[in-house]
């Protein structure tokens, strides 16, 4: 009886179907009070229209957990006493289903100076990531198999059997970078200001597993020489 070992492996792909970005309010002034009072107004906003994004089903989740205010000293001129400046900033993420409301959303609140807007994260909603990840283990155990047949066969064994089965180290499988149709963006006119196009690119889904089999050596009948 031989062992053989193989990695099956397997990549589903689908659309996606969730993205994540996140706005920051940040505003830099000569007083603590100051910056604040300026975050405060910004975040205010961003979190009103959170809500109303969140009631209206074009966003699936919003949260506001990040705030925070710096202090240095700023270089004035030869012979000037530095200039004290507080930097204030808080930051709001919205979980977007309607990338249309969402490139609206972007493009209106980047007219305001305090608001920086982060990188998008494009994923799948919860239902598709596991579904595509049950079709990539299926298919990662069936690549297992084709793979030890293919061995078996050269190696002149006999079909081999399953006799246990591990997936390799913690490689969870998740969405990745988009491959294929790229994430694109571009600008549009609207009265509120410039909406952001936004087309994302398909995502992956990956599976593999460590399959091991036996086989046994293929018998061969020699016929018994006459007298």
């Amino acid at each position: 009886m031989v062992e053989i070992t193989v990695c099956g492996s397997a990549v589903e792909r689908a659309a996606a179907e969730r993205a994540t970005v996140t706005v920051q309010s940040r505003w830099s002034a000569p007083s603590p009070e100051a910056a604040m009072h300026a975050v405060a107004e910004a975040h205010d906003r961003l979190v009103t229209d959170a809500e109303a994004h969140e009631a209206e089903g074009a966003a699936e989740s919003w949260h506001a957990d990040r705030v925070w205010i710096s202090h240095h000293e700023e270089w004035v001129g030869e012979g000037q006493p530095r200039r004290s400046v507080y930097t204030a900033a808080a930051a709001v993420t919205v979980r977007f289903r309607d990338f249309e409301a969402l490139g609206t959303w972007i493009g209106r609140v980047g007219l305001h100076q305090t608001h920086e807007v982060g990188g998008i994260q494009w994923s799948l909603s919860d239902a598709t990531e596991r579904q595509r990840a049950r079709a990539a283990r299926t298919r990662a155990i069936a690549d297992a198999v084709e793979r030890a047949g293919d061995y078996a066969a050269a190696a002149g064994l006999g079909a081999p059997v399953i006799d246990a089965i591990q997936e390799p180290g913690t490689m969870p499988p998740g969405p990745v970078a988009p491959k294929g149709r790229m994430a694109a963006m571009a600008m549009e006119a609207a009265d509120a200001g410039p909406a952001v196009s936004l087309e994302a690119g398909e995502l992956e889904v990956r599976a593999a597993v460590e399959v091991r089999f036996v086989a046994d050596a293929l018998r061969h009948d020699r016929g018994s020489a006459g007298d």
